[in-house]
């Protein structure tokens, strides 16, 4: 089925990110795919442009096509874009390195684009570059931000709020909750453990999670992480600590489901699929995460109010099954077919 657009018909979608599954670095591939399959089970033509081994060229029914270059290339790489988007309806591209050569090719060709905001992290730069490249790359994320696509997606509200903030026209943009894969994530009957997910870095806080285990060397912790993890620091995890590698998203549902307490004192997030993920989950939630969730609100820097809240609720096993229990409830929003309807209806919008 083709998506009526007014005037015209939405038939083919350019998605230019600067990586796609296999590759990936964090929940960012993930909405990718799930929005390049949304609109191919919509009837939509759609074609992703990315970085990674020329021989891939289709990864779970979606077509790719994969430049042999760094991500940082990929800016450079304008006129393979015109010459993959003629045939578009417009080009929906993602933050960071995909935007300025999206954004010449649509000036090129006279076409839409449409700017996926997947990171937006401001001063957390600084901790993770620090204080002189951080601010390098916090002014390259700001200048990105505000070129004059066709519209900008934004995931959550506050992420909408911060580049408002931060003097980012915002009048033709929009806020589209993303969804997750709801038929992946339970709550296992035996909640044994606390858990953090993500990537094993500064921004996520899983330095302060360290030092909360060892605080609490009564408690089981798991950590599951993206990307390699140095072995100096491997051998100075305290005891009650278990180190998992991430491999996919099903490992992921997996440990979840057995998780007590997730935590997860973030820095900067534009939204945090893997809170989704874990209210799915039933998991009571420690987090400073402003997305509507049950559990303990905590500072991203407060050790002793996070040490307190993973410690109370921990021992509160009836209280932390009734927080899961409404977590899972308030998940269920998270519809992937609601995220592609309302896509849709901003595409129709900008192609009229």
């Amino acid at each position: 089925m083709i998506m009526e657009t007014g005037r015209s018909q939405i038939k083919r979608v350019l998605i230019v990110h600067e990586r796609f599954p296999p590759d990936f670095a964090g929940g960012g591939e993930y909405v990718v795919l799930k929005t390049a399959q949304g609109l191919i089970d919509r009837g939509i033509d759609v074609t992703v442009l990315t970085t990674g081994d020329p021989a891939l060229n289709e990864f779970e029914g979606v077509k790719t096509c994969r430049l042999s270059v760094s991500v940082y290339s990929l800016n450079l790489k304008w006129q393979t874009i015109v010459s993959h988007a003629e045939s578009a309806d417009l080009i929906h591209c993602f933050t960071y390195h995909s935007i300025l050569p999206s954004w010449l090719a649509g000036i090129k060709l006279g076409k839409p684009v449409v700017c996926g905001v997947l990171a937006l992290f401001g001063s957390a730069w600084h901790q993770m570059k620090g204080p002189f490249l951080g601010r390098l790359f916090q002014a390259m994320e700001y200048a990105l931000l505000k070129l004059p696509v066709s519209t900008r997606i934004y995931l959550s509200d506050f992420s909408h709020e911060t580049a408002v903030k931060k003097g980012i026209d915002s009048q033709s943009d929009h806020v589209i909750e993303p969804g997750i894969s709801l038929q992946d994530y339970h709550p296992a009957p035996n909640k044994s453990y606390v858990l953090f997910s993500g990537k094993f870095d500064t921004r996520k806080g899983v330095d302060l999670i360290i030092e909360a285990a060892r605080q609490l060397p009564d408690i089981p912790f798991r950590m599951l992480v993206w990307g390699n993890v140095d072995s100096a620091v491997k051998i100075k995890l305290p005891d009650n600590i278990q180190l998992s590698i991430m491999e996919h998203r099903l490992q992921l549902a997996e440990i979840l489901a057995r998780a007590r307490i997730f935590v997860f004192p973030t820095k900067a997030e534009t939204f945090g699929l893997v809170i989704a993920e874990a209210m799915a989950s039933g998991c009571a939630i420690v987090s400073s995460s402003k997305l509507n969730f049950e559990g303990i609100r905590v500072d991203e820097n407060d050790q002793n109010g996070i040490i307190e809240a993973i410690d109370t609720l921990w021992h509160a096993k009836n209280q932390c099954r009734r927080i899961g229990k409404i977590n899972n409830l308030m998940a269920q929003k998270y519809q992937w077919d609601a995220h592609i309807n309302s896509l849709i209806k901003v595409y129709r919008n900008i192609t009229k």
